[in-house]
């Protein structure tokens, strides 16, 4: 018995003397980094940076690391939310217009919304169409003065105008087709656009409203960094130089 406890008191300490080693071991891995990188891309040893230089990149790190946290709880929540409004819409027989759905609780106080957007694009045909059009401004030339047919050239010119993504405002487009003009020309144009319009599902929408009693209007939570601001400012931090 004597030799057994013996026995097992050695193989405690040789594995005692293992584990101390191996945690020392471990301990020497994770040093401290001796250099700190600059904006240049150099790598300057940590005694040559400033106290306060080594306290703002620990205060922007660790912002940032909150940052990216936030991000990923958010993306979450989305994700979850969306994916519960999609399966309590097909208990539904037909969902809102262009798939738009909304859900109540049952007391009515809260509101979850989930709205599609669409975007318009149009193809190469509006080339032809505002060829036509400003053909039209050209023939009537003959009947009234350029001053007349000057802001329906404006108007004309500016709708077909692209923004800086290349693409043309579907609501000057609009407005183009809303033109009563007698013309068969004109006509002809506001079919080609007609025709050239595209509509493409884009981004989807969500939202939560709340109000306190039914009779109220419902209020949006907002999920925006700029309206979480604290109405009271944060009683300052000291830190140490």
């Amino acid at each position: 018995m004597n030799a057994k406890k013996s026995d097992n008191k050695f193989m405690a300490g040789a594995h005692g003397a293992r584990s101390h080693h191996e945690t020392r071991k471990e301990n020497t891995t994770m040093k401290k980094p001796t250099t700190m990188t600059d904006s240049n891309g150099n790598a300057i040893p940590i005694k040559y940076v400033s106290s306060y230089d080594r306290h703002r990149d620990a205060v922007a790190r660790r912002i940032h690391a909150r940052f990216v946290k936030g991000r990923k709880f958010l993306e979450q929540l989305v994700s979850d939310s969306i994916v519960e409004l999609d399966k309590l819409s097909q208990l539904k027989e037909t969902l809102g217009d262009k798939g738009n759905f909304s859900a109540q609780s049952f007391d009515g106080l809260i509101r979850v919304n989930i709205r599609q957007r669409y975007n318009i694009f149009l193809d190469e045909r509006v080339a032809k169409a505002r060829e036509l059009m400003l053909g039209y401004i050209d023939r009537i030339l003959s009947k009234v003065s350029e001053s007349e047919a000057k802001p329906l050239r404006l108007i004309i010119n500016e709708a077909f105008r692209a923004n800086s993504q290349g693409f043309l405002s579907t609501s000057k487009i609009f407005s183009l087709l809303r033109m009563e003009i007698n013309d068969p020309s004109w006509h002809e144009a506001k079919e080609i656009l007609q025709d050239s319009i595209k509509p493409q599902k884009g981004k989807r929408y969500l939202s939560c409203d709340i109000r306190k009693r039914v009779e109220d209007d419902f209020t949006t939570i907002r999920l925006d960094i700029a309206d979480c601001w604290p109405d009271s400012a944060p009683a300052a931090v000291t830190t140490e130089a």
